[in-house]
């Protein structure tokens, strides 16, 4: 694991490279759907997203990609001031009722 910032891996080895395809979950697409409006609508930089991302720390190497993507998003807008803590918690119990329904 890198002492560095995430994205600086020069040097240290990488391992294999899984080159297939294992399609998206449905949570991944809807995901990459929220980012790519975030982004295209500009609300979130890229360059935010990645400094997010970044943020996460010892987490980021324990994450897979769309679940550092989604905590790192969900960081920035608390940051951004989009949503408060106590408005994301009210809405995730309110899509948890639902769910369980």
């Amino acid at each position: 694991m890198s002492k560095h910032n995430p994205a600086d891996i020069g040097g240290e080895p990488a391992g294999a490279i899984d080159t297939v395809d294992h399609g998206l979950k449905f949570w991944e697409k809807q995901a990459n759907a929220l980012r790519n409006t975030l982004t295209s609508g500009r609300i979130v930089r890229l360059d935010e997203l990645r400094r997010a991302a970044e943020d996460l720390g010892l987490r980021y190497y324990r994450l897979d990609y769309f679940q550092r993507t989604t905590e790192a998003l969900r960081n920035l807008l608390l940051e951004k001031g989009v949503f408060t803590r106590a408005e994301l918690e009210r809405k995730m119990d309110e899509v948890r009722e639902r769910y369980d329904a």
